[in-house]
Formats: C-alpha cells, sequence, structure tokens
C-alpha cells in the first residue's frame, strides 16, 4: 500500500496534467493573446435633407392656374417647417399680385399689407417683395381711389430707398398712371456712346422713339429687328429712335466693369447685335433710367412732335403694336 508521500505526489501530477490539458495552466505555455477589440462600427451615414422646395416657383404655377387657395397653403407649411424668411416674404408677395390679377382686392391688400408690416424698414435683400407689395397696394388705390390716389401713393414709395432698380419700379408705376399725354421728361445727354444725341427739346417738330434697354437683356437683343423694321418705315418720313441706358457695373459675362469698359461692351453690343439700325445714338444716364421707370427692360416711350408722350409701354412689343401707335404721329406732322 503507497505510503501518505506517493499519494500526494501522485495526486499531484493528475491535478497538473489535468489542468494542463484544459488551457487554465501550463508552465511551459505562453498565455494566450489578448482577444482583439472588434473594430469600431461605422455608424450609418446621416440621412441627407431632403431639398426644399422652390416655394416661389410653385407659388406662380399655382397663381397661373387661378389657384389661390393651394398657393397660400404652400406658404404656410413653409412659414411652419422654416419660417418667416425672405422666401416665404417673396412667396407672400406673390400671392398678393396673384389676388389682384384675380380682381380679390380685399385679400390681395392683405396680403401686401402683411408683406410691408414684415419689412419696417427697406432692407436691400428684401425690396423685391418689398417693392411687390407697394405695387399691389398702389394699383388697388388706384383703381378704387382715381389715378391721383395711386400717384401720390408711389411717388411717396420712391422715398423709401435709393436703390436704382427699386426707384425705377416706383417710377414705373406712377408713369403708367399718368406720363401718358404729358410732356416727356429731359434725357441726360451728357454721357453717351455713338453719336451725339439731341435733346428733346431740340427734336421738336419731329415724333421720338425712346428705346430704354440694357445691353445683356435679352428681350431687349430680340427686339432689335423689331426697331430695325421701324426705323426702316418710318425713320424716312421723319421718326428718330434715341436709345437711352445706364451703366450696371457689370460686362457681358457678369462680372464686374469699370464705367469704361462697360460703355466699350455697350458699343460691341450696337456693332453686332443692333448693327441694321445703323448709327444709333445711347445716352447714358442714371436718372433718365429711374424717371422713365425702365425697372423692366425694354421700356418703349412714342413721343410726339410736340414733345407729349403718346405711349408708355414697360415690356418687348411688335412691329404691329409699334406701327400702329406711331402712323398717326406721322400723318398728324404731314398734315401741318
Amino acid at each position: 500500500m503507497p505510503n501518505r508521500h506517493a499519494v500526494e505526489r501522485m495526486l499531484t501530477a493528475a491535478l497538473t496534467a489535468a489542468l494542463a490539458s484544459t488551457g487554465a495552466f501550463a508552465a511551459n505555455t505562453p498565455s494566450p493573446p489578448l482577444p482583439t477589440p472588434s473594430a469600431a462600427v461605422t455608424p450609418p451615414p446621416a440621412r441627407t435633407p431632403a431639398p426644399r422646395p422652390d416655394l416661389v416657383r410653385i407659388v406662380r404655377l399655382k397663381l397661373s392656374a387661378a389657384d389661390l387657395a393651394s398657393a397660400e397653403a404652400w406658404t404656410e407649411d413653409w412659414r411652419r417647417d422654416v419660417g418667416a424668411d425672405a422666401t416665404w416674404l417673396d412667396a407672400r408677395a406673390w400671392l398678393a399680385r396673384g389676388a389682384w390679377m384675380l380682381r380679390d382686392y380685399d385679400r390681395a391688400l392683405a396680403f401686401a399689407r402683411e408683406v410691408r408690416a414684415a419689412i419696417p424698414e427697406a432692407e436691400p435683400e428684401l425690396l423685391i417683395p418689398l417693392g411687390a407689395a407697394l405695387e399691389v397696394e398702389g394699383r388697388i388705390r388706384a383703381e378704387r381711389e382715381g389715378a391721383a390716389a395711386g400717384v401720390r401713393f408711389f411717388r411717396e414709395a420712391t422715398a423709401l430707398s435709393p436703390d436704382i432698380a427699386f426707384r425705377s419700379r416706383m417710377w414705373k408705376n406712377v408713369n403708367r398712371l399718368e406720363l401718358v399725354g404729358q410732356p416727356a421728361p429731359p434725357l441726360g445727354t451728357a454721357h453717351h456712346v455713338g453719336p451725339t444725341p439731341p435733346s428733346l427739346a431740340a427734336l421738336r417738330g419731329r415724333p421720338v422713339l425712346l428705346f430704354l434697354w440694357n445691353y445683356r437683356c435679352g428681350d431687349c437683343r430680340a427686339s432689335a429687328p423689331t426697331l430695325a423694321a421701324i426705323n426702316s418705315r418710318f425713320g424716312p418720313l421723319g421718326l428718330t429712335i434715341l436709345a437711352p441706358t445706364r451703366l450696371y457695373g457689370a460686362k457681358s459675362d457678369g462680372s464686374a466693369a469699370t464705367p469704361e469698359e462697360e460703355s466699350a461692351e455697350i458699343g460691341r453690343e450696337l456693332a453686332t447685335k443692333y448693327v441694321e439700325l445703323g448709327s444709333l445714338s445711347v445716352p447714358i444716364d442714371t436718372e433718365t433710367m429711374v424717371r422713365y421707370g425702365a425697372s423692366a427692360t425694354p421700356t418703349f416711350v412714342l413721343i410726339d412732335r410736340d414733345g407729349v408722350v403718346r405711349l408708355y409701354e414697360p415690356t418687348r412689343l411688335t412691329v404691329t403694336a409699334l406701327s400702329e401707335a406711331i402712323e398717326p404721329l406721322i400723318a398728324s406732322a404731314a398734315a401741318r
């Protein structure tokens, strides 16, 4: 029978073997490597917010279908989701115009005055919706209270901002209400491209067509054949065409231009796009463009031989429309 020491040695050997076989203990076996931490899980990319709809475009499309209610609902959604920002103001100003065109004058005034109340000062970035709101309110005043009330309203509005485009827009509305039948405002002729322009006073006795334009304007270029046809037909009968403009501070590619560079660009435009008109005189004067309300180009103004305005149209016109306006002036001049 084994003695106590022998038994202890046997138990120790058996325990050591058991531990080694399980990997829990081994005198000469290196420790197993520590587990490698799992790579950090890359979170899925953040979802790109859906692009915002073109609110103003949607409102205009709705208004073109006379759907004022749906257009208004879009603006309410925008205000809830985004806020009463510049885009919202622009869209609400379009609602004012839409309601005015639909002859819903009460709603048009409500929209217009809402926009005006939201623009306590004529901030440059908000002049477009402000101008639209003023335009709607002034036109409604003219229809309800008479042209003189509208003229007073728009003349006062010209003082709200020194911005050239804004003032031109207000004067355009004054002119729509009262310029026809009034003496033509004088032209600034100190600076010009092409032949030296005569003053309107020097042209008394001859009908005059003013073509107020911007040399980068597509509708102006498209009017060149119309002007050429009018000049060919009525020039020999005494009609004078002048083309006032102003400096906009940009070249044809949109980059900044000095006055000298822009004047040169105007000259090149005349020599290429308006060549059929021959030697066209171009007075360059900002206040002339403002006073004649040339916020929209082209603007046509027809002046009779006595210096009185007989047509004022701040839009592109056809040969037929211009001819019908000019013919009576030519006939009247021939009869005298």
